[in-house]
């Protein structure tokens, strides 16, 4: 009868390890699938907050190109109008001075002794003061 319990004790010990190494490695298995879940939950959170920067990134480069395109026909519209009245202003300056030169020869041809005078009084003028100490 010792034997026949001391088997049924060993019978007993034997399925509770059984069931205990189960038990264990059941959770362990569940533990396994779990962080394997969460790892693929980051992993995916990861792949899209790179892609929402990446779309990010693209659009300020977008916009960034196209604020230094305007800037470029913004410099370069005020650099056209800034040509035209230039080349007005000359123009301008050019007939005035065609127009003066005409009404010096007229006055010249008209009273030549008085611009005779008129002249040496302003070479006079202009040699004093560059001789002046």
């Amino acid at each position: 009868m010792d034997q026949q319990r001391g088997e049924d004790v060993m019978s007993d010990a034997t399925e509770k390890v059984g069931n205990t190494v189960s038990d264990l490695g059941a959770t362990a298995e569940k533990i396994v699938q779990d962080k394997a879940h969460q790892s693929k939950s980051v992993l995916r959170d990861l792949q899209e907050s790179a892609a929402a920067a990446v779309d990010r990134t693209a659009d300020l480069a977008r916009k960034v190109s196209t604020a230094g395109a305007q800037a470029v026909d913004a410099v370069q519209g005020a650099a056209r109008g800034v040509g035209n009245q230039a080349s007005q202003a000359a123009s301008t300056v050019y007939e005035q001075g065609a127009r003066a030169g005409g009404s010096v020869t007229r006055y010249t041809a008209e009273q030549p002794l008085r611009a005779l005078v008129i002249a040496g009084a302003i070479g006079y003028g202009l040699a004093y003061l560059i001789h002046r100490p």
